[in-house]
């Protein structure tokens, strides 16, 4: 009878192992062997490195004094990735990096050149853009990891400008440079959050040269 009971619970036990590894033995995150794709998106903080020399550049007739610059702001980002590697990625999406906003005082010397009327100057502009690029990271199967990104940003630079006598509209556009990296938090097998920081170049030559920098969080959804 003792025979036969451990024999049952023997066998029992031999043909119940594949479904309990399955089970619970399972790996919890995403393990990729192969192309995949996913999607991304978030919000973010933009600290924009613009000062009043920048907006002097930028907007400037030589009879601005007293600049006041916001250079915070919020903004957010979606977008697809396509993973050649488990290690290595192609990113593309739209980024709204916020807005930029500057108030001036004009001394109207100008005025009668086509600068500004004497009295207050306020600026506010709104950047964002398409971007691509590529991505590297450590294993996925892991639950939290780092990566990288780099790649271009085809930006545009678009807003009003007012002093006390006319208000008109401007647009600026370039295509930059960006890095960043992060950390990644896996929440499910096929999703993650992550934190990340990145770096913009916004720079045209003619008439603007300021940059960007960016913290987000993103959420990722894997397919």
């Amino acid at each position: 009878m003792k025979v036969s009971t451990l024999a049952a619970v023997s066998i029992l036990t031999l043909a119940s192992s594949p479904a309990w590894s399955e089970h619970y033995g399972r790996d919890p995150y995403r393990s990729q062997s192969g192309p995949g794709m996913y999607l991304f998106g978030g919000a973010g903080i933009t600290s924009f490195d613009y000062e009043d020399e920048d907006h002097r550049f930028s907007f400037g007739d030589g009879s601005l004094s007293n600049i006041e610059v916001d250079n915070d702001s919020a903004g957010a980002r979606v977008g697809l990735g396509i993973s050649f590697l488990p290690e290595l990625a192609l990113e593309l999406g739209y980024v709204n990096l916020g807005e930029l906003e500057a108030i001036a005082t004009s001394n109207g010397s100008q005025a009668l050149s086509g600068g500004y009327a004497p009295g207050r100057v306020f600026m506010e502009g709104d950047i964002d853009g398409a971007f691509v690029g590529a991505r590297i990271q450590s294993p996925m199967d892991e639950p939290f990891g780092l990566f990288a990104r780099a790649g271009v940003m085809a930006w545009e630079f678009s807003g009003t400008l007012e002093d006390s006598q006319q208000r008109g509209d401007f647009s600026v556009e370039g295509s930059d440079p960006y890095l960043g990296g992060g950390l990644r938090f896996a929440v499910g097998r096929n999703t993650a959050i992550e934190i990340g920081y990145e770096y913009y170049f916004l720079e045209d030559d003619a008439s603007v040269e300021f940059a960007a920098d960016r913290v987000s969080a993103d959420f990722v959804l894997h397919f």
